[in-house]
Parts: C-alpha cells; structure tokens; sequence
C-alpha cells in the first residue's frame, strides 16, 4: 500500500503552489507557460484518478462498432492505444466512404460513441467547460 500523498495527491499539491505561490514571482513573459504546466498538471492528476479503464472501454466499443474482435493484448497500454490508433483509422475511412452517413444502419451508434469519448475527453482535459454547459443547458 502507498502512503499518502499518493501521486494524484502530489500533483495536486505541487499545481497549487505553482498556482498560488510562484506564479506571481514569475516575470510575465513566463506565466502563461507556468498556467500551462499546471494545467498539465491537473490532466495528469485526473487521468491517474481514472486509470486506464477509460481508453480500454474506447476500445472495445469502438471495435464492437467497427465489427471486429478486441485484441488478446487490450491489458497492454501501448498495445490499446496502438489498436485504438488502427481502428481510427479504419472508422475515418468508412466515415470518408460514406458508410456512417445518416441513414445508414451505423449512423446513429457512430454519432452516439463520438459524442461520448468527446465528452470523456473534455471531462479529463477541461471538466468545468462540461460543468458550464450543463448548467446553462439546465437554465
């Protein structure tokens, strides 16, 4: 067992002092690369928190809607981000071919997962644009 602070913890303990002790001591000119770094920061700390399970998920659906069979390797983190990079590929060519056109049988379960990994991936690099949307869609 870790001790704490675990790694997510650290990161979000060192973006708070960049954020609210050494960015000021910055000369202007390299705050904007401090805020990004932060920012970073803070996308790494929200990825550790969810683990892999996202991208495998991504995976399996995406070749469930491409018709094919997920790979024997899909625990290996290079080895789904190498699928999921093949299966794009494959997606982007039946887009371009006009299979997934509406009207086509797979239109609406392609709309469907695209908009969904849109929103995980908004989630995990900008949550409260995600926040203020479905508050001003609650309005």
């Amino acid at each position: 067992m870790r001790d704490r602070p675990d790694g997510a913890d650290l990161l979000a303990i060192a973006r708070q002092v960049l954020r609210e002790d050494l960015i000021e001591a910055l000369p202007a000119e390299r705050r904007y690369e401090a805020l990004m770094a932060a920012n970073a920061m803070a996308i790494a700390s929200r990825q550790l928190a969810v683990g892999e399970a996202p991208e495998l998920d991504e995976l399996k659906r995406l070749a469930k809607l491409l018709g094919v069979s997920v790979p024997t390797d899909a625990g290996n983190r290079d080895a789904v981000r190498n699928s999921l990079s093949a299966l794009y590929a494959r997606l982007c060519s039946a887009i371009r071919r006009g299979q997934m056109d509406p009207g086509t049988p797979d239109h609406a379960e392609t709309h469907a997962f695209l908009v969904d990994v849109a929103r995980a991936k908004v989630a995990e690099s900008n949550p409260r644009y995600l926040e203020s949307q479905t508050a001003s869609a609650g309005s």
